[in-house]
C-alpha cells in the first residue's frame, strides 16, 4: 500500500466527524479547524483516507505541543499510517520553528495507538477517568449543611476568602501536574480562568475551618439532569475534608432534578483517587496522557 499525506480540507469534514465519533474523540474537529496549517490527512493509492492528524499548543499547559490522531474505523495499517502522519507533522512543526516535545491523549482501550506511541518514545504521564455517578446509587440521608460548609459564592464575595480558595486550588493543581505543568498565572488570572469555565457558584461548595479554606468542590453545567464536577481540592491527601464535603453536596443534589454527576479523576491526584475509591462511580475507560520522554 502506498500512502500519501496531504493537507486536511473542508471536503474531509464528514470523514473527520465519522472517524472521531468512532474513537469517541469530540475535540479533534475543533482543534483541526483552529489549526489548518497543522492538520493533515493520509490517503492510499485509491484516495481512501486512512487517518488524520492535527496539532496545537495548549495555552494553559504550554510546555508541549499537543497532537491528536484519528484513524479510519476500517482496517488500516496502523504503523504505516501513523508513521506517515507523524513524519509530516514533525516536518511542518520544524518549518514553523516549533520545537516543543509532543504530547497526546487517547482512550486506554486503543491499544494499537498506545503501543505505537510507547514504542516511539512516549511515556504515559497520567490517567484520567471521566465516570458518571448516579445519585440513586447513594443512600438518602437527612442532610443539613453545617455552618463551615458554604457555597463558593460566599467566598467569592470576600476578596481575602476568594484569594485563599484560589491559592489552595492553584497549589493543589500544580502539585498534581508536575509533568506537563501549567504556566505560571497570577491569582487574578486564575480567577478569570475559573469564571470562564462557567462555575456554578451556588452549587460549588467550600469547607472552612478556623477561617481557613480546607476543601473545595467545583460544579459546572452539564446536561439537563446532570452536572460536571471537577477541581476537587483538599489540604490533605487523605481527602477526608473533600469527601465529607461531597457527601453533603450529593445529598443536596438528590433533592433536585439532577440524576447524575460527571467526574474528572486523575491518577496523579491522590485526592481524586480517594474520591474514586469512596463513591460508586460507573465503570469508565481512562484517557491516557502520553508525552515524549
Amino acid at each position: 500500500m502506498t500512502l500519501t499525506v496531504r493537507p486536511l480540507t473542508e471536503a474531509d469534514t464528514n470523514l473527520v466527524i465519522m472517524y472521531a465519533a468512532a474513537e469517541r474523540d469530540d475535540q479533534f474537529k475543533y482543534f483541526a479547524a483552529a489549526n489548518p496549517d497543522l492538520s493533515f490527512a493520509v490517503v492510499d493509492e485509491n484516495e481512501r483516507v486512512a487517518g488524520f492528524i492535527t496539532s496545537w499548543q495548549n495555552r494553559f499547559h504550554p510546555t508541549v505541543q499537543q497532537i491528536r490522531i484519528i484513524l479510519s474505523p476500517e482496517h488500516v495499517p496502523v504503523t504505516a499510517t501513523m508513521d506517515a502522519l507523524l513524519l509530516r507533522e514533525r516536518q511542518q512543526l520544524a518549518q514553523l520553528a516549533i520545537t516543543r516535545p509532543l504530547a497526546t491523549m487517547l482512550w486506554e482501550p486503543q491499544t494499537n495507538k498506545q503501543n505505537y506511541f510507547a514504542s516511539h518514545g512516549f511515556q504515559t504521564i497520567r490517567k484520567t477517568w471521566l465516570p458518571d455517578l448516579w445519585l440513586d446509587q447513594l443512600p438518602t440521608a437527612a442532610t443539613i449543611a453545617p455552618s463551615n460548609v458554604v457555597p463558593l459564592r460566599f467566598l467569592w464575595e470576600d476578596v481575602d476568602k476568594k484569594t485563599a480558595a484560589i491559592q489552595l486550588l492553584q497549589h493543589h493543581y500544580e502539585l498534581t501536574h508536575t509533568r506537563n505543568p501549567p504556566r505560571e498565572l497570577s491569582v487574578e488570572e486564575w480567577a478569570a480562568m475559573i469564571e470562564n469555565q462557567h462555575v456554578l457558584l451556588d452549587w460549588s461548595l467550600a469547607m472552612v475551618s478556623t477561617n481557613r479554606v480546607v476543601a473545595l468542590s467545583f460544579v459546572f453545567p452539564g446536561g439537563p439532569t446532570s452536572l460536571d464536577f471537577g477541581w476537587l481540592t483538599d489540604i490533605n491527601n487523605d481527602a477526608t475534608n473533600v469527601i465529607d464535603l461531597l457527601q453533603i453536596q450529593l445529598q443536596l443534589l438528590k433533592r433536585t432534578q439532577i440524576r447524575s454527576i460527571y467526574g474528572e479523576l486523575d491518577n496523579t491526584d491522590p485526592v481524586a483517587m480517594k474520591v474514586k475509591e469512596k463513591f460508586p462511580w460507573s465503570p469508565a475507560p481512562a484517557w491516557l496522557s502520553m508525552m515524549e520522554s
